[in-house]
């Protein structure tokens, strides 16, 4: 009996007063056993449940026969078999159909088109404001290292405000972390005619980059032009200067570093950094004068001194 009861689905209990009498016990001796142990069965397979009943469905015949439900399952729905909808609702309960068909679904109204608010030609812009740019004067490169941080390479500007407005510009188009890696960075060392030694930092867009976010952001790019604008700052640290060996250790170890910008005094011996207007990258291009070729993005780098004019 107890095997039955487990593996059932559903239990239904047939409540008359007879039932009633046998399950609680108050039947004369020796009559309904059967019932009385039934009933002590479905009791702790209810209180087993936690009192949530999901399987014994009282039904009775008459009215006036509620009375007759056990007292635990006196609160679940009951099935009166006297009328025609008592039954239909029994019979809907135990093949799982339910009592009200849902209507079928209506038909997808196209909504209205929403405008796109971002400009895609922000995408193919230039990050490079020639204008703001010009304003700012970028005048040195710095590094700055924090512990357990990745290092920090600086674009230190004359002009503060100036300075600031590249970089808010650049949280706007890109956020704190350059995903996408549009903005390039690089910076080239090695002998280039015309120059003293030192190195190169090189700032533009990676044209690749910049068409697979556009694409990206749902807009075609079919041999359309792009147009890229950059800049350049050339740095003569002393032979004895570790600045950038150092930056290029804690980069191999980081794998990632901030762009921030800074401001530096007119004759270049006051630095102030920018720290809170860094950005997340992780990728810069080391390279060597001597292999880049004609046709290089970073070819401009041997063309002219760039801290001449602007």
């Amino acid at each position: 009996m107890d095997k039955k009861i487990r593996d059932s689905k559903c239990v239904v209990l047939i409540c008359t007063e007879q039932y009633f009498r046998r399950v609680m016990g108050e039947e004369q001796d020796g009559k309904g056993l059967g019932v009385r142990w039934e009933g002590n069965l479905i009791y702790q397979h209810f209180y087993n449940a936690g009192t949530n009943n999901y399987r014994f469905i009282p039904v009775v015949l008459e009215h006036g026969h509620k009375e007759f439900i056990p007292t635990p399952l006196q609160g679940a729905s009951y099935y009166l078999l006297s009328d025609e909808s008592g039954y239909d609702d029994l019979y809907l309960r135990l093949t799982d159909q339910p009592k009200v068909q849902k209507p079928e679904l209506g038909k997808r109204r196209p909504l209205p088109k929403r405008p796109v608010k971002t400009n895609p030609a922000m995408y193919l812009s230039s990050p490079i404001d020639v204008v703001l740019w010009n304003a700012a004067k970028w005048r040195a490169t710095f590094f700055s290292y924090q512990p357990g941080r990745p290092p920090i390479l600086g674009l230190a500007f004359q002009n503060e405000v100036s300075g600031r407005k590249i970089f808010q510009g650049w949280h706007e188009r890109y956020g704190t972390n350059d995903r996408y890696e549009e903005l390039r960075i690089s910076i080239v060392e090695g002998e280039i005619k015309g120059l003293d030694s030192g190195y190169t930092v090189h700032v533009g867009p990676d044209p690749d980059a910049v068409i697979r976010r556009f694409r990206d952001a749902g807009y075609a790019f079919d041999e359309d032009i792009l147009m890229c604008v950059s800049r350049l700052n050339r740095m003569y640290p002393p032979t004895e200067s570790q600045n950038l060996a150092q930056f290029k250790a804690l980069y191999s170890e980081h794998k990632t570093y901030f762009l921030a910008p800074g401001v530096v005094s007119e004759d270049g011996k006051q630095l102030k950094p920018i720290f809170e207007l860094g950005i997340l990258k992780g990728k810069i291009h080391f390279r060597d004068a001597s292999e880049i070729a004609p046709h290089d993005i970073d070819s401009v780098v041997l063309k002219a001194d760039p801290n001449k004019g602007e």
